[in-house]
């Protein structure tokens, strides 16, 4: 039997995730300014819209109810542009800089969703539209740079097991109004 320092914990999150070449182009962004901090993975980076709590085994229910919830979103494709470096004291992400009704809208859809499901999110967690570059510890800063743009037209369900570097695909759904998924 695992310790608890090293059982796995399963968490399930909807995401957007930038198209291969951009994330290869954040990546090397964020190697620009990590300074040997360790960077996300090129095919781990997103940008979060709901998460779920933690899981100790693996919530199949909860995946289903989540794939019932996603599968009900109808919203439309967008551009999203992420032109805004934030650092803090514990991670450097790339923001939007303005607002994004598109992508709220979608956010406040999957939430709705979600709750609809019987799911709720994950204690304490809010809706700040980031994609984080690095983990590191050092001075605080925001600064305008000159971004990374992708269009999107879809939106997944993801199984972080947690501890273990591994993201695992549930769903994907297309963004044009009509709430269309395909299982991967």
């Amino acid at each position: 039997m695992e310790s608890r320092s090293t059982q796995t914990l399963f968490r399930l999150f909807f995401a957007l995730k930038p198209s291969p070449l951009i994330a290869r182009q954040t990546d090397h962004f964020a190697e620009t300014i990590a300074q040997g901090a360790r960077r996300i993975a090129v095919d781990h980076q997103h940008v979060t819209l709901a998460i779920s709590s933690d899981y100790v085994d693996y919530p199949n229910a909860v995946i289903k109810a989540l794939i019932r919830a996603g599968t009900g979103v109808m919203a439309e494709p967008f551009d999203l542009r992420l032109d805004q470096l934030s650092i803090g004291n514990r991670s450097a992400a790339l923001r939007p800089s303005h607002a994004m009704p598109l992508l709220n809208a979608l956010q406040r859809q999957i939430v709705a969703g979600m709750k609809e499901a019987g799911v709720m999110l994950r204690p304490g967690w809010s809706f700040s539209p980031h994609q984080t570059l690095f983990y590191r510890n050092g001075r605080s800063e925001v600064r305008p740079v000159d971004g990374f743009s992708w269009h999107v037209d879809q939106f997944m369900l993801v199984c972080s097991h947690v501890g273990r570097t591994h993201h695992e695909t549930l769903a994907t759904w297309g963004l044009n109004g009509s709430g269309q998924y395909s299982l991967f």
